[in-house]
C-alpha cells in the first residue's frame, strides 16, 4: 500500500512538470512571409529567422542581405518572445499565436506583426 501511495506522488509530481514546462512551438526555422504594418502588408521572399533549442536565434533580412544573431528568452504565461539581437536597436518583444501550421509574431511596442511558415 506505501508503495502505491508513493507511485502516485510521483506521477502527480511528474504531471506538475509538465504543465509547467513551456510549449516551444516556436523552435525552428521560420520563413517571414509578411509583415503587417498599420494595416499594410508587405511581401518578403528571403527573410527567416531560425529560433534554436539553447536560448540563440540567427536571422536574416533579404532585403538589407544582412544576417544577425543573440539571444532569446520567452515568457510562457505571457505567451511573450524576447529578441535580444546583437545590436541594441534590433532588440524586440512579440506576442506570439499559432492557427494552423502559421505563427504570428505580434509586436508589444508597434501596430504591426509577422507572418511566418516553418521551414522543413
Amino acid at each position: 500500500m506505501k508503495l502505491k501511495f508513493y507511485k502516485i506522488i510521483i506521477l502527480i509530481f511528474i504531471g506538475l512538470y509538465a504543465c509547467n514546462k513551456p510549449n516551444k512551438y516556436f523552435i525552428g526555422k521560420w520563413q517571414i512571409l509578411n509583415v503587417i504594418e498599420n494595416n499594410k502588408s508587405i511581401d518578403l521572399t528571403e527573410n527567416w529567422i531560425h529560433l534554436k533549442n539553447n536560448g540563440t536565434f540567427e536571422s536574416y533580412d533579404g532585403n538589407l542581405k544582412k544576417k544577425e544573431n543573440g539571444k532569446w528568452t520567452y515568457q510562457f504565461r505571457e505567451k511573450e518572445l524576447f529578441i535580444d539581437g546583437e545590436e541594441e536597436k534590433t532588440d524586440s518583444e512579440w506576442t506570439l499565436s499559432m492557427k494552423n501550421d502559421t505563427l504570428f509574431f505580434y509586436s508589444t511596442s508597434e501596430n504591426l506583426y509577422l507572418i511566418a511558415k516553418k521551414i522543413k
